[in-house]
């Protein structure tokens, strides 16, 4: 295998000392002897068998730069070589020609004046034109050549006396290392060109890139197969006469990106997005991205199930839930009676209480155990999207329906149990449709209308007061007596206290495990403050706190000022409790005025706390930011 580095050497004697330089940096590399033509002869044969810097010096280098292709590192001659030749030279004689390239002789006539001799630069641009150089050089009656290996052979025959500018190992080492980093540099496009073309090549986005005046200039496999066109009919061509009434212009002109367009080609329909090539704040090209709608429709549904199904597998069993207690005792004793009922059963209890973890137990200690467990939570899937979710729909029901329809999660529960989560939250036009469900034991998928026929059985789950919902009409009364057959209402964790030792030891175990951390310590006080919180987050604000304590303590103890967190929420639970309930809103004004004056109170009521407002009202920081941004409130 030939080696990435070869030294050309215009004299044996730069050959050598290239040898030795190389051992001495440990780089290996072809080295040969050739002056000029000779030398291009041999570079011309390092390059083809796979050479791909190429190291020389003086007329050498030149020539080959000039005539191959690849890179080519230069050895320098240094002023100092110069003076080291001339300084012999005048032993000699003291009329001095120094001949070489311009880049070799540049400034060594003012050599003369420091060193006391006459000095004539001899410029050659090429190897025919030595023999010339020298020839005028004799007839002016110089002395004596100073110069590279070429000249010096050509002043022996014409019987003048010369010397070679050697170049010494400082010189020789640089280069190398320099062509060292050059290899290196070059591997790297070479890597990342590679890169590039393998996505270019293998995305599933149609690529195109157009010039700052809107030409085509590149277009990828993924682009040819979207659009039907080979890339030669389309490079040349500008883009918006590929892709008809794309906004290039409007991106060119502002230089912002355009995202998610939706774009008809012929009778398919793509999105794109229009990204502008930014340089120096000056629109250089932009590249356009595009995927048939279809796919991006596909992704979508993809990406919506994640987000939206907690899975098909009941993970938990009752073995899995730690108490201590009598009351929570007695409620998995009737959950398990609940078990074997096979009906359909609410569970409520306020937000961390457990609710999904006694449903997949029951399902797990049912006759159901052996079918899927599907859980959906009604209070984060939109409402026109859950309808589609719960009973599926049929091929071409809405736009970007899937090609033969997609099942339903009541269909793809048949034999298992369908978890709701958060009900309460279900509209009441859903609520009507899961009314009959439960009724006929069967489904219509939206845009169908044939009946699929299911056998599932609904566990439903709120942290809602159902019976107020219904005296208020936001829960229909008989969907909630088909639903409330058997009811388990969860016990807080503030009702059973002593079981937060045994659940702090099993959260730990679980949380240090999971993050690879020491268990921190607790002490009685902490131990004690622990059991004096009445928890409005029940077991999940417990486990978020422990893991914070994990992050924060790393094995060591837990003090009190550690857990001012947990004072902190009981400030803000006094808020809610006893200050907010006596502020009135007064009701008149848009809806955005009373928004702002129930943040604003709450504001105040939180002494411009912003986390504590927040979670009295319900949204995020970032809401609050824009809210306040909006109108121009300090924040």
């Amino acid at each position: 295998m030939s080696l990435e580095l070869a030294i050309i050497a215009p004299y044996p004697e730069l050959a050598e000392m290239a040898k030795q330089v190389c051992d001495e940096l440990e780089i290996k590399a072809e080295i040969a002897v050739g002056d000029l033509d000779e030398g291009v002869k041999f570079a011309k044969k390092f390059v083809k068998g796979g050479t791909e810097i190429i190291i020389s010096r003086g007329g050498t280098a030149t020539a080959i730069m000039e005539k191959v292709g690849e890179p080519v590192i230069e050895i320098m001659v240094s002023p100092y070589d110069i003076i080291r030749a001339v300084a012999s030279a005048k032993k000699i004689g003291n009329y001095i020609g120094i001949v070489g390239f311009k880049n070799v002789i540049y400034g060594s006539e003012s050599l003369g004046e420091i060193l006391d001799v006459k000095i004539k630069g001899l410029e050659i641009k090429d190897e025919s034109e030595v023999l010339d150089v020298i020839e005028k050089a004799k007839n002016d009656n110089i002395q004596v050549i100073v110069g590279d290996a070429v000249s010096v052979r050509y002043s022996k025959k014409q019987g003048l006396k010369s010397i070679l500018v050697y170049s010494g190992k400082e010189s020789v080492s640089m280069a190398l290392r320099e062509a060292k980093e050059l290899a290196s540099v070059r591997r790297k496009e070479r890597t990342r060109a590679e890169q590039f073309k393998a996505i270019l090549d293998f995305t599933y986005e149609g690529i195109i890139a157009t010039d700052s005046e809107g030409i085509v200039s590149l277009v990828n496999p993924a682009a040819e197969k979207i659009l039907g066109k080979v890339k030669t009919s389309m490079i040349g061509q500008t883009a918006d006469h590929i892709l008809p009434s794309i906004a290039l212009g409007r991106v060119q002109e502002k230089g912002k990106p355009l995202l998610g367009e939706p774009h008809r080609v012929g009778n398919r329909m793509i999105v794109h997005n229009l990204i502008p090539l930014n340089i120096n704040n000056k629109v250089e090209g932009t590249v356009i991205t595009f995927q048939e709608a279809s796919h991006v429709q596909a992704i979508e549904t993809r990406v919506r199930r994640e987000l939206y199904l907690k899975g098909h597998v009941a993970q938990y069993t009752f073995e899995d839930i730690l108490t201590d207690s009598f009351i929570m005792k007695k409620v998995i004793k009737q959950a398990k009676q609940f078990a074997k009922a096979d009906t359909t059963a609410v569970i409520t209890g306020e937000t961390g209480t457990g609710k999904e973890m006694f449903a997949q137990s029951i399902h797990n200690d049912s006759n159901r155990k052996n079918g899927l467990f599907v859980a959906v939570n009604c209070a984060s899937v939109p409402e026109n999207l859950l309808e589609s979710e719960l009973f599926g729909y049929e091929e071409g029901a809405f736009t970007g329906a899937r090609r033969g329809g997609k099942k339903g999660l009541f269909e793809l529960a048949h034999e298992g149990t369908l978890f709701l989560d958060e009900i309460g939250e279900l509209s009441i036009k859903l609520q009507a449709r899961l009314l009959r469900v439960l009724q006929e034991k069967a489904i219509i998928r939206v845009g169908g209308d044939t009946v699929v026929p299911v056998n599932v059985r609904i566990i439903a789950a709120t942290h809602r007061n159902l019976e107020e919902a219904v005296s208020k009409g936001l829960f229909r009364q008989d969907l909630y007596y088909r639903l409330n057959v058997l009811r388990l209402s969860l016990p807080t964790l503030r009702e059973r206290l002593d079981d937060i030792p045994l659940l702090i030891d099993e959260l730990l175990k679980k949380i240090c495990k999971r993050t690879c951390k020491p268990r921190p310590i607790f002490g009685n006080k902490v131990l004690s403050r622990f059991g004096s919180y009445d928890w409005p987050g029940n077991v999940r604000e417990l486990e978020n706190i422990l893991e914070r304590l994990v992050a924060l303590k790393d094995g060591t103890e837990v003090q009190l000022e550690d857990i001012d967190e947990i004072k902190k929420l009981e400030k803000q639970e006094i808020l809610s409790k006893e200050v907010y309930k006596d502020k009135k809103v007064e009701l008149k004004g848009t809806l955005e005025d009373m928004e702002r004056e129930i943040i604003s109170i709450t504001l105040n009521l939180a002494n411009q706390d912003k986390e504590i407002a927040c979670n009295l009202l319900g949204i995020s920081q970032t809401t609050l930011w824009r809210r306040l941004k909006k109108w121009n409130i300090p924040d």
